[in-house]
């Protein structure tokens, strides 16, 4: 990087970490790192009705063109999720490794490695800011609330979503002519969470004061388009729009609103107490839970609205709250109410307020701001990394779960059928005892 002196001469400009390659292979490399150690996990729960019991039906090559008019289900049941990206990727695993879990891992993680780097590049083009894009990039490479979409084989559908979404954002930010479309439909095929991703473009558009930040109307026309495109088709192959729950705003769905929104709230500002599987108990709903939510979606309002939030505050509010719609049940959600994978698709909005606040601390204090973005991505790092040995096996994950929630009746059961499997039944027999108690 070069500048002109008074005299015209030119000046070599010392050029920053963040703003070259070495950037991009670091956040790759450290997203090899902390992940690397769930290469060595087996399949999990999910994982064998999703993949391992598909194993014949997988072996069939034609079978692929059922994959595209079927839901992502195990075999002879329906489900309201339509994923052929994903369950197609199965396919094609099996084809290539047969069922050794190593290959399926490290798909997972080098679709989190590349997420990363791809959040980092379209930060780097929208914001102009290299700094910014390398912080907000590491601390989601590094945040320990994703194990679950990392490590768990059966959330890859999570991963693609992400990585689709991100790169359609990204050509749309390089000004690519029909690329961002196609990315935004292949994560439309990935997982349904993308399908408020033209709501957010729309949103940040209307509040952008930079005119550089400002959607094209033809271009937002499009993903409203193909939206429209995903829906007919959802409608043709599962016969439903939504799932068979549909759209509600009663007592009880209000509750249960409240309390996954709280959950979320509490996983990104403090990702401790992680759990696999969240009861109804857990998620029961209590004034305090109601509080938390009611202030979490106030301040994300007041940051997508004021006039003096900064462009990437008010694009990180603008990304988790309509992040978290999805995931709310407002559609009520037939497999789980509330997970951590679901963060996954959240999580960059966050890491983008947070990454924008410790960059601006950088700015002023270079040392300071640097010391703190490198402890937070240590410590955070350190405790993925922790997390990754619970995926390992089905004992090792309900042990995890009942740590965390020792009234955890699912948890609870399934650690006696794990137990049962291994051939120790004294322990079976008081894990199901245990599970009727709870």
């Amino acid at each position: 990087m070069q500048r002109q002196s008074d005299n015209g001469s030119a000046v070599v400009q010392k050029k920053h970490f963040w703003e070259g390659r070495y950037a991009l292979w670091t956040i790759f490399f450290l997203a090899l790192v902390v992940y690397g150690n769930s290469l060595f996990c087996g399949f999990v729960s999910d994982d064998h009705s999703l993949v391992t019991q598909k194993q014949g039906f997988f072996s069939h090559p034609e079978n692929a063109i059922k994959l595209l008019v079927s839901s992502d289900a195990p075999l002879g049941e329906q489900n309201p999720y339509y994923r052929p990206v994903n369950t197609l990727s199965y396919m094609l695993d099996h084809y290539l490794w047969g069922l050794d879990p190593f290959w399926y891992h490290l798909e997972n993680v080098l679709l989190h490695a590349l997420a990363s780097v791809l959040f980092c590049l379209l930060l780097a083009a929208v914001f102009k800011d290299r700094r910014l894009a390398f912080f907000v990039a590491l601390l989601f490479a590094v945040y320990p609330v994703n194990t679950e979409a990392v490590d768990f084989i059966s959330a890859r559908n999570t991963l693609f979503c992400a990585v689709f979404s991100i790169a359609a954002l990204l050509f749309l930010a390089k000004g690519k002519r029909g690329l961002p479309l196609l990315a935004y439909f292949l994560a439309l095929l990935s997982k349904e969470p993308a399908v408020v991703l033209p709501f957010f473009l729309l949103s940040f558009s209307l509040t952008s004061k930079e005119e550089s930040l400002k959607i094209k109307k033809s271009m937002l026309a499009g993903f409203f388009a193909v939206t429209a495109v995903y829906f007919a088709i959802r409608r043709l192959v599962l016969g439903a729009f939504t799932s068979k729950a549909g759209i509600g705003l009663s007592l009880s769905r209000l509750k249960l609103m409240a309390a996954v929104y709280f959950e979320h709230f509490r996983l990104m500002l403090f990702p401790f107490r992680l759990n696999a599987y969240y009861t109804p108990a857990w998620l029961s709903f209590d004034w305090y839970k109601a509080a938390g939510a009611a202030i979490g979606v106030l301040l994300l309002f007041y940051f997508s609205l004021s006039k003096k939030s900064p462009a990437a505050v008010r694009a990180g509010a603008q990304w988790i709250f309509w992040g978290l719609l999805p995931v709310s049940n407002i559609v009520k959600i037939p497999s789980a109410s509330m997970a951590e994978r679901y963060q996954y698709t959240i999580l960059p909005g966050f890491v983008l307020i947070l990454g924008y606040l410790i960059g601006n601390l950088s700015k002023k204090k270079a040392v300071a701001g640097t010391l703190a973005m490198a402890a937070l991505s240590l410590a955070l790092g350190a405790r993925a990394f922790k997390r990754n040995f619970i995926w390992e096996n089905d004992l090792s994950l309900c042990k995890s779960m009942i740590g965390s929630d020792p009234c955890n009746v699912v948890a609870l059961n399934n650690l006696g059928i794990a137990y049962a499997k291994q051939g120790h039944l004294e322990k079976a027999r008081q894990a199901f005892e245990k599970a009727v108690k709870a």
